[in-house]
């Protein structure tokens, strides 16, 4: 099936008309590819990496939580919305009821999307975030929090392949705790080591070092890994030393190279492990913040 085709489909079938012009819809379809999917196959798996989302083309398809079928998707319908979201895995199951073709769209075509069309792309990505956002209420509630401590694994591209190496060298230690990091860099390492992220964020360009810095003070991250690239710059320099200053002031371990990543894993599977020392200056500071709320600074 040929992009225009596509177009046809999703200007026919999808809500997509409702929210955007014919204009933007052909041009959102010349980054999607068919795939043909055999019936009773899966299109998609349970715990599998949230790396895309696909659009239905022809056929049906069932959607089933372990082994439960909870909805079915038709022609027009989108799935795999979590692409867009922290989610690291799937959720759900989607099998082919009939044979059928699903229209892909990666987070590389998303990327080479806002290369070229970045006003396009970022309305897209917002439509699918508010659509998943919703869907993801109606399953968990709105009081859903996540208390999970995740382990941060980040690398600048010209670290990337440092960073899948040291992880396969240590799998089965970074494998006990649930991971977070860049979908791209979640991608690399599903295909090298089978770990699956359990949270996901945007590239640090694009404020990944910001989210993960939220995790920190939320008392969300137990480490944090970033192979960071010493002999080049980077365009979001301050938000790689914010991401630094709030591991000071939280205390999180931040290793920067193999050598302290290996002392952190040492570090955080030691049992019972964590830091005694108080820290007196965020212990100051909240004590300054109380009197000026109570008005006595």
């Amino acid at each position: 099936m040929n992009p225009s085709l596509v177009y046809e489909v999703l200007i026919a079938n999808s809500e997509l008309k409702e929210y955007f012009t014919g204009e933007e819809i052909q041009v959102f379809s010349d980054y999607l590819t068919c795939q043909k999917v055999e019936i009773d196959s899966p299109v998609m798996e349970e715990g599998e990496p949230a790396d895309c989302l696909m659009y239905m083309l022809s056929g049906k398809a069932r959607v089933l939580v372990e082994g439960i079928q909870i909805g079915e998707i038709e022609v027009g319908d989108f799935f795999g919305e979590s692409m867009f979201s922290h989610e690291g895995a799937r959720s759900a199951t989607v099998q082919a009821v009939d044979s059928s073709v699903v229209a892909v769209f990666t987070l590389e075509d998303y990327a080479k999307f806002i290369r070229s069309a970045s006003g396009f792309a970022l309305k897209f990505r917002n439509y699918f975030n508010a659509i998943g956002s919703k869907r993801r209420e109606q399953k968990q509630g709105l009081l859903f929090k996540d208390d999970r401590k995740y382990l941060a694994l980040i690398a600048h591209n010209e670290m990337k392949s440092s960073l899948a190496e040291f992880v396969k060298q240590h799998s089965d230690v970074i494998g006990r705790f649930p991971l977070v990091a860049t979908g791209t860099t979640g991608m690399m390492l599903y295909k090298e080591t089978g770990l699956v992220l359990g949270r996901k964020v945007a590239s640090g360009p694009l404020g990944g070092d910001q989210a993960i810095g939220t995790l920190v003070s939320t008392d969300n991250v137990c480490g944090i890994i970033f192979f960071r690239d010493p002999l080049s710059a980077h365009p979001h320099h301050a938000d790689i030393e914010a991401l630094g200053r709030l591991c000071d002031v939280y205390q999180i371990p931040f290793a920067t190279n193999p050598g302290t990543a290996e002392a952190i894993l040492t570090y955080l599977i030691k049992e019972g492990a964590r830091n005694n020392i108080r820290n007196q200056v965020l212990e100051k500071y909240r004590n300054q913040q109380q009197k000026v709320l109570k008005g006595d600074a």
